[in-house]
């Protein structure tokens, strides 16, 4: 079975004007679709993995464009959550865990195997659909961005994306690199073990007033067993999902050069022992030592993105 979108354009251009045109930022604000639709062209289309939606076709209508992409029957990971939260179906560790690996494996593929590199810039649940053998598939490339050869990072003109999972030196910068989506991934692996959302009403009324830096506090308390989603409790892998949460700190922390590449958290959720190496590794993140309260004192721009509303047209 195939999933067709539709975008009604006034004189939709063929996919060969759509790559030719260079469009910036503000163009991209104002045609949105227009932008949207020659990133999945050339990022979707150009990508072969597992774990990664493919743009299939790309047809041109009178008035609009089509674009085929086979058809999950699962729906998105925050349809399944949210299924979760209210009862209505289960989704137990194993589950989860798989579904972040295959997460870790295509942004590997996007950040590594790609030339050039590319950044979804839009990593979330809403963009990871879920495939018949349960396997994660990201989707959605139309905020995504090429890194040309050479580059550690670029500089974008307007700010694009979804509150909660935008990283802090997009917000004070305005560059983005491959450590951009490792961030937003690390808050996607909260969201995995905690069974939680970063605009869920649960953070407003905590002292942090948010979802990652609350994370950080509770995972290092004498309790850290209440950062887990409570169904999850009582199976077995307290001690796996603890050290995928850790995992979920090393990815979100403030300097984008201590993150972990995409190879690295790919490797750790294969074997999560491997996390505890990587502490050992880089005495500036090991979350046991006394030098973490400083750490969680940094300022990560909660201001920022509680002010932002969550711009995504797609």
């Amino acid at each position: 079975m195939i999933a067709i979108r539709k975008f009604i354009i006034d004189a939709p251009m063929s996919a060969a004007e759509l790559i030719k045109q260079d469009i910036d930022e503000p163009i991209f604000l104002r045609h949105w679709k227009i932008g949207a639709i020659r990133s999945e062209i050339i990022t979707a289309s150009q990508t072969r993995h597992r774990n990664i939606l493919p743009l299939l076709a790309h047809m041109v209508r009178p008035n609009c464009h089509l674009l085929v992409y086979e058809f999950m029957k699962n729906g998105s990971l925050q349809d399944i959550l949210y299924d979760v939260s209210q009862g209505r179906r289960e989704l137990d560790w194993p589950s989860r865990h798989r579904i972040a690996r295959g997460i870790a494996s295509g942004l590997e593929s996007l950040h590594m195997c790609h030339r050039p590199r590319i950044i979804h810039r839009d990593i979330k649940p809403a963009n990871v659909l879920i495939d018949d053998d349960m396997e994660a598939r990201i989707s959605d490339f139309g905020l995504g961005k090429l890194m040309p050869d050479g580059h550690a990072q670029i500089t974008v003109t307007c700010m694009v994306g979804t509150v909660g999972y935008m990283a802090p030196e997009y917000l004070q910068t305005e560059t983005i690199s491959e450590k951009y989506d490792i961030y937003s991934f690390g808050v996607l692996l909260a969201v995995l073990v905690m069974g939680k959302f970063p605009v869920d009403d649960f953070f407003r009324i905590t002292e942090e007033k948010d979802m990652v830096r609350w994370m950080r506090n509770v995972i290092f308390s004498e309790n850290p067993n209440r950062a887990i989603d409570s169904k999850l409790l009582g199976n077995g892998y307290e001690e796996q999902m603890l050290l995928v949460l850790k995992l979920a700190c090393f990815c979100t922390l403030e300097d984008p050069d201590e993150r972990p590449n995409s190879k690295d958290v790919r490797s750790m959720l294969s074997d999560t022992e491997l996390i505890k190496d990587f502490m050992k590794k880089h005495k500036r993140m090991d979350f046991d030592s006394d030098d973490y309260d400083e750490l969680i004192q940094q300022e990560i721009y909660t201001e920022w993105l509680s002010s932002l509303d969550s711009y995504n047209p797609l």
